[in-house]
């Protein structure tokens, strides 16, 4: 039986907020055996991983340590880099070889190496490789400068391969690493070795923890859902389904087999964010908690400790004015930069729109703006005329929480058919960016109006809507209003020119392969 369809005693559910819990006799758990196999397995899987890992890092240090000799003296033969150059055979170097191998990966473990998991972004891996071949080979050199007069001190010719292990140490297990990574990436996206993943909880993180995580395939986690934790009829949250209410976790875990649950329950539920770590405890479950910091961005959390007490802070982060001046100067170059270059282009599709349909090239519609004012929004005209006017009354409120543009409708001319899954009609748009009405990158302009809005989606107003986004990228007219609020609402609270950055180059494949356009 689907979780979502059992029936959940009223009066279990009923109360003053609080998750109210089953009797413990009312809350079956797995069996205790599978539970340990459960455990015993993963642990095995990471054991498993680790000890690659090491061995791959064992390896790659050994053919750089291999590589700098070649290049010391064979590449480099009769150069004189330090004093003199003298050829000596490899196995002079064996001792030096090992005591560097030992001293890296105990630097690499120390470092945190060994800890992160196995698919974890490659620039944090790259950066922890070479901070630790930095460190240990500082340590050598100074070791080597205070020992150089005993009999503990190596020459100018093992100082000099010295050198050229620590650059080839760098290239070699960086890129070792980066050939795991992507390959693990590779088969993450293809759908195999996902762990799944439950979310306890359906707040605001909640939902954003799902929705990034489903953008991050290469994380290697499969949501298969979440559980409800306030006294409402279960809904699904777009793509996300809702498999039953919290204090069904036992039953969840049983049934889906989740292997990590992110627990993002409000900070003063602390009763229900015990027992559901105790419940992930008996099942075999890993599980993380999502700090609620009274709904605060989690971008602004500081982290500190105070002899091993965990002390968490807020930054008090404001909006970088001359940040935000950069990305109007680029909203400007980039728009007029696109206008004037594709301006022949840009012709040619209104004399198009021109001849297939009577009616005007550009459409202009209304939409909310900057602080919730209005503005009028311009596109190529893609459907016949009186057909794109914003719908008015009774329907705008029907419509106002799904997205207003149909799969195959018969409105659509046939020019507009050609120009929608490219994008084409929203390049008008470059004018309401050089007015200042609109940014290149920022939450979508949508039809609804403010007052239909509730008061914690209202921060969406405090940027200029964009010609993309988030959720332009992540899914386009696939995603439901919901979760592009929620979208809007993560980038109000990120903003960099980075993530910019990142959304702009995400958007030409986006456009270029038709993600989710019609």
């Amino acid at each position: 039986m689907d979780l979502k369809d059992r029936q959940v005693d009223p009066a279990t559910a009923a109360g003053s907020g609080a998750t109210v819990w089953p009797a413990e006799s009312a809350r079956p758990v797995l069996p205790v055996y599978k539970v340990e196999d459960r455990i015993r397995r993963r642990r095995y899987q990471s054991l498993f991983a680790r000890a690659f890992l090491l061995v791959l890092d064992l390896t790659m240090i050994n053919l750089a340590f291999v590589a700098a000799y070649f290049l010391r003296f064979t590449v480099f033969h009769g150069v004189d880099l330090s004093n003199g150059f003298a050829d000596e055979p490899y196995s002079n170097f064996y001792a030096l070889q090992v005591v560097v191998t030992v001293g890296l990966v105990l630097a690499f473990s120390l470092k945190g190496l060994y800890r992160l998991r196995t698919a974890s972004p490659w620039a944090k891996q790259f950066w922890i490789v070479a901070s630790a071949s930095t460190s240990a080979f500082a340590i050598f050199t100074a070791l080597d400068y205070l020992l150089r007069s005993t009999d503990l001190g190596i020459d100018a010719q093992s100082r000099s391969v010295v050198i050229f292990t620590w650059a080839a140490v760098i290239a070699f297990v960086s890129l070792a690493r980066l050939f795991v990574v992507s390959f693990l990436v590779f088969l993450y996206r293809r759908g195999y070795f996902l762990t799944k993943l439950l979310v306890v909880g359906s707040g605001r993180q909640g939902k954003l923890m799902m929705q990034q995580l489903a953008a991050s395939p290469h994380l290697g986690y499969r949501v298969i859902g979440f559980l409800e934790d306030q006294d409402a009829p279960l809904a699904d949250f777009g793509r996300f389904k809702a498999l039953g209410y919290i204090w069904e976790l036992d039953q969840a875990l049983r049934a889906t087999r989740a292997a990590q649950v992110i627990v993002a329950l409000p900070s003063h539920d602390h009763q229900a964010i015990l027992q559901t770590a105790n419940i992930c405890e008996r099942a075999g479950a890993d599980y993380k908690l999502v700090p609620d910091m009274y709904e605060l961005s989690l971008s602004r959390i500081n982290v500190d400790t105070i002899e091993g007490i965990p002390l968490i802070g807020l930054r008090r982060d404001t909006v970088n004015q001359f940040q935000l001046r950069i990305k109007r100067l680029l909203d400007t170059v980039l728009a007029s930069s696109v206008l004037i270059i594709g301006a022949p282009i840009w012709l040619l599709v209104a004399l198009a729109i021109k001849l297939d349909s009577p009616g005007p090239v550009l459409f202009s519609q209304q939409r909310n703006g900057y602080r919730g004012e209005h503005f009028d929004l311009l596109k190529f005209r893609s459907m016949q005329v009186e057909t794109d006017k914003e719908p008015d009354g009774q329907r705008t409120q029907m419509l106002w929480r799904s997205v207003f543009k149909e799969k195959n409708d018969l409105r659509i001319t046939r020019v507009g058919r050609l120009m929608r899954p490219f994008s084409i009609d929203e390049i008008p748009q470059l004018i309401n960016v050089l007015r200042g009405e609109m940014s290149l990158i920022g939450p979508r302009p949508v039809t609804v109006d403010r007052q239909s809005y509730e008061d914690w989606e209202l921060a969406r107003f405090n940027m200029r809507p964009g010609l993309t986004g988030l959720w332009q990228v992540r899914g386009r007219s696939n995603i439901k209003f919901a979760e592009m609020i929620l979208m809007d609402l993560y980038y109000i609270e990120n903003w960099s020119l980075k993530l910019d950055l990142q959304i702009l180059l995400q958007t030409i494949p986006t456009v270029v392969f038709r993600r989710g356009a019609y």
